[in-house]
């Protein structure tokens, strides 16, 4: 695969799970924060991956560009 191509799913993948998580996190309200809840350790998780190996905005400019992200 092209490095354009794999960043583009990076940013598609990332934004869909910490959207999915951000809304979990409005319709269950604060206890989604707790520890006992296992929505915290998905948020959590989620919004580690989301800079992982690439910032969203970098994975867009390896969309848009071409060029190789940063690491």
């Amino acid at each position: 695969m092209a490095p354009a191509d794999v960043a583009a799913a990076k940013v598609a993948a990332g934004e869909a799970a910490y959207a999915a998580a951000r809304t979990a996190l409005q319709l269950h309200g604060a206890i989604g924060y707790t520890a006992e809840y296992d929505l915290s350790l998905w948020l959590t998780k989620a919004r580690a991956l989301r800079t992982a190996w690439g910032t969203p905005a970098e994975c867009r400019a390896v969309v848009l560009s071409g060029a190789r992200p940063r690491r």
